[in-house]
Order: C-alpha cells, then sequence, then structure tokens
C-alpha cells in the first residue's frame, strides 16, 4: 500500500499546472474511470472502437494526449503501439507497471505457463478492477484535490457493487472445465471457479493447427465443453472439437456503459456456457 500512495504522488509531482483532463487508452479501463469520476468530470477515451492490440494513431489520439493532465494507460504489454508516446510521458500512468493489480503469466494452449510474461486482461479480476478504481480516485484527488471526497465516495460504492456481484457466483462445488479459443479469461477463473483446459490458438488472428485440435479432442475432461470465443471466431474452426457449446464473448466490454453490468453479462455468459455443457 505504501508503494501505491509513494508511486501517485512520484507520477503527479509535475502535473499540476496542466489541462484538468483525464484520458483513459481502452474501453475497461474508461468504464472503470467514468465510475470514479462520476459528478466530477468525463474522461476522454483514448482508442474508441480499437482494442489495444490493434491500434491506428492520428492526429487527434495526440492531441488528447497532449492536451491531457492524466493519461492512464494499461501499458506496453497490452498496447505496444502507444509506448511511442506514453512510456517515457511523465503524465502517462500505466496500470500494469504500477504494482497495483494483481498480474498471472500468459498460459500457452496446452495450460503452461509461459516464464517472463503478463496476461494484460487484467480488469477481468473483481479485485484487479476495485483496485483500479481505487488507484484512479489516488491520482485525481491529488490533482483536484477539492473533488477528493467525491472520488473517494465513487471508488468505495463502485468496490461495493462490483464484489457483491462477483460474490453471486461463489461456490464449493467442483471447478467446471472450459476451453477458450484464445486465452484470455483466467482472471475470471476464480470469481468463476473454472479451471482452463486448453485454447485453439496463442493468437486469435491465426487458425488453429490440427495438431492442437488432436490435442483438445484426446485431452477433453467432458464429452460436451464449453468453448468461450470471440463472435469472429469461424464455425469451420472449431466444428472439428464437437461436441461442444459455443459461447461468444466480448472480454474487451466494446460498447457497453457500465463496467459493472458488462462484468455480469461476461459472467452470466461464461457460467451458463459450462453449466449448459454438463447437461
Amino acid at each position: 500500500m505504501s508503494r501505491f500512495f509513494a508511486f501517485c504522488a512520484l507520477a503527479l509531482f509535475s502535473t499540476l499546472s496542466w489541462s484538468q483532463s483525464l484520458v483513459v487508452s481502452t474501453h475497461p479501463i474508461y468504464l472503470i474511470a467514468e465510475e470514479i469520476t462520476q459528478g466530477v468530470e468525463k474522461p476522454v477515451l483514448l482508442l474508441a472502437d480499437q482494442t489495444g492490440h490493434d491500434v491506428t494513431l492520428t492526429p487527434a489520439h495526440r492531441k488528447a494526449i497532449l492536451d491531457a493532465s492524466l493519461v492512464i494507460w494499461l501499458g506496453k504489454a497490452h498496447e505496444a503501439p502507444l509506448d511511442k508516446l506514453l512510456s517515457d510521458n511523465p503524465k502517462a500512468i500505466s496500470v500494469l507497471e504500477s504494482g497495483i493489480v494483481q498480474t498471472l503469466p500468459q498460459r500457452n494452449t496446452r495450460r503452461v505457463a509461459l516464464n517472463n510474461t503478463v496476461d494484460t486482461h487484467v480488469w477481468l479480476d473483481p479485485n484487479n478492477a476495485v483496485r483500479i478504481g481505487f488507484f484512479i480516485a489516488a491520482l485525481r484527488s491529488q490533482q483536484l484535490p477539492e473533488h477528493k471526497d467525491l472520488y473517494w465516495a465513487n471508488a468505495k460504492r463502485f468496490a461495493q457493487e462490483m464484489l457483491l456481484t462477483a460474490q453471486q457466483y461463489n461456490t464449493k462445488s467442483s471447478a467446471k472445465t472450459y476451453w477458450a479459443y484464445h486465452d484470455a479469461y483466467q482472471y475470471l477463473e476464480r470469481a468463476l471457479n473454472l479451471k482452463f483446459a486448453g485454447a485453439l490458438t496463442d493468437d486469435p488472428h491465426v487458425a488453429p493447427t490440427m495438431a492442437q485440435i488432436k490435442y483438445l479432442n484426446d485431452s477433453r475432461p467432458n464429452r460436451n465443453m464449453c468453448l468461450l470465443a470471440e463472435g469472429h471466431a469461424s464455425k469451420n474452426q472449431y466444428q472439428k472439437l464437437n461436441p461442444i457449446t459455443f459461447q461468444a464473448v466480448d472480454e474487451s466490454m466494446s460498447g457497453a456503459g457500465d463496467f459493472v453490468v458488462a462484468w455480469k453479462k461476461l459472467a452470466e455468459q461464461t457460467h451458463n456456457c459450462v453449466l449448459n455443457a454438463r447437461k
């Protein structure tokens, strides 16, 4: 915790004279920022309709960064195209490099954790979402101390809503296995009592190999398996795994207007998929 506040103080030491706008890189973190800044300000979403992996920067993006008093981004591991603009920018704070979230390593398609890697989908862990909320409250409270009480009240309200929602899925039953088209959901596993049984591909833009499809079929823990995948996944690429219960999910929460609602939708879809696969 002392590291948290020391980081806030250091990061904001030179920002007090700048304009007051808050810029947030990607949609899930933006939704959290909206919760924390409610009644005070409207944050700016930098990468609207873009994921951190695939970024096309325009002059408007550069101007938004230039005009901001604070830019919150996930970090190079998730948003490599932003690295040149933000890594040495004293106004930019990386969530992944801040030390305020608990991270997990990436896993290969056969469930093996990969050394010196980080799974960047940290917002899917309810505890991480809460930590990010309090982090934003601390940062903005130092820049705009006249709104400190409201920032912290918003952060506490968001934390309560998020954790109460996550608690609905607490269960002492055995972990429910699932497959992923690509491994993007491990931060949901503790909250939903899930067990990862493998993925089709390391990259959602690369088709799975026949060897990996054979591996999944040969090692399937249940006859019928839940398969979580992005909506654009091709049926031709996963139908060789039948019987499956297919569920399209969007871990990036694109188009959502409320973080807790979006998280609950994702949790419900995942929870129902694994349960229906057991029927």
